[in-house]
Formats: C-alpha cells, sequence, structure tokens
C-alpha cells in the first residue's frame, strides 16, 4: 500500500537486542512499507593501527560495521527467522550517537520504531534513554515496543499474529466483577 504521491512508505527501525524488529516486520507487510534496519555504534577512540608487518592493518570502524551488521542478521534471526520475500528491507550500520543519527534517518521515513528496555525506577526517571531523546527530534511518529519483563515465559504465537501488529491486551477480569 503506497502514499497518494507514489511513494513506498519507509519503516526506520532502531536495532539492538529487542523486540522491535518483530512488530515493524509486520507493520511493514501490512502497509506495504520498506524497512531501514539501522545499528549506531559509537565511534572507535583509537585510529587504524599502522601495519607492523605481521598481517594487514585493522580498521576498528570497518570491524564496528562489521559487528553492526552481524548484529542485525542476529536480530533478524531472534525476531523473525527472516525477513519475508514481499518485504524490501535494506540495513545500515553507523557511527554516532543514537539518538541523533536516529531522528536524522526517521526524517525521511514515516516511522521509526524502537525497542524499549524495562528499567529499575531510579533508572526510568534517569535521563538518556535513546526512545525518549528520539520522540522529541524524529520528525516522524515513534513507536516504542517494550521488552517483556524478564519474569514473563516466552511462547511462540499462531502464525497470523506473529507478524507483530495484531497484538491487544485485555486487562483481567476477577470472576464475579461487573465490567
Amino acid at each position: 500500500m503506497s502514499s497518494g504521491t507514489g511513494r513506498i512508505p519507509r519503516l526506520v527501525v532502531g536495532i539492538s537486542r529487542s523486540r522491535a524488529l518483530a512488530w515493524a516486520v509486520g507493520e511493514a507487510r501490512r502497509r506495504g512499507a520498506e524497512l531501514l534496519l539501522v545499528n549506531v555504534f559509537r565511534p572507535p577512540v583509537a585510529p587504524p593501527s599502522a601495519d607492523t608487518g605481521y598481517g594487514a592493518a585493522r580498521d576498528p570502524y570497518a570491524d564496528r560495521v562489521r559487528r553492526g551488521n552481524a548484529l542485525i542478521g542476529t536480530a533478524i534471526e531472534q525476531a523473525v527467522g527472516r525477513i519475508p520475500d514481499e518485504v524490501i528491507m535494506n540495513r545500515e550500520a553507523i557511527s554516532g550517537r543514537a539518538a541523533a543519527e536516529l531522528a536524522s534517518l526517521a526524517r525521511g521515513g514515516d516511522l521509526l520504531v524502537l525497542g524499549s528496555r524495562r528499567r529499575g525506577r531510579l533508572r526510568r526517571i534517569a535521563p538518556g534513554s535513546v526512545a525518549r531523546a528520539c520522540a522529541r527530534r524524529a520528525g516522524c511518529p515513534v513507536v516504542t515496543v517494550p521488552e517483556p519483563s524478564p519474569s514473563v515465559l516466552t511462547a511462540s504465537l499462531p502464525a497470523e499474529v506473529a507478524g507483530g501488529h495484531r497484538f491487544r491486551w485485555m486487562p483481567h477480569r476477577e470472576a464475579g466483577t461487573a465490567s
């Protein structure tokens, strides 16, 4: 489903270790959207080492890009197994500050999807949440998909809901209570 401009919608997904990817894949299938999977890493501190005669010089930036792409591949495998054939997917591993880079990339997108880790009370009120900073900076809607509590057991889902966009919260009703 493309917008009235003939342009394919784009979902930008910040990849760390979250379930946001599963939700984004389901949403991309539903919308007929392209996925841009992004891993933002901190810039390397050391410059590339000089060739010491013991092999090729190491480039810390290239190493981090490789690790970022490997992390994206692992996230795909853990979240959905593989990206469905009908979903167009691109990936980027870039250097910088996560909130600034993701918000910048999202300006050209239709939706920014991020994971949100559960935190203790003290950490929840502390500044520094990437999702919170992106919500302030992004030029498009931001969806944050919370990580489940560690006490929640994971269970496989039926295929029709495994796409991630059909989840619905139902409050638990006590027996004998009025609705």
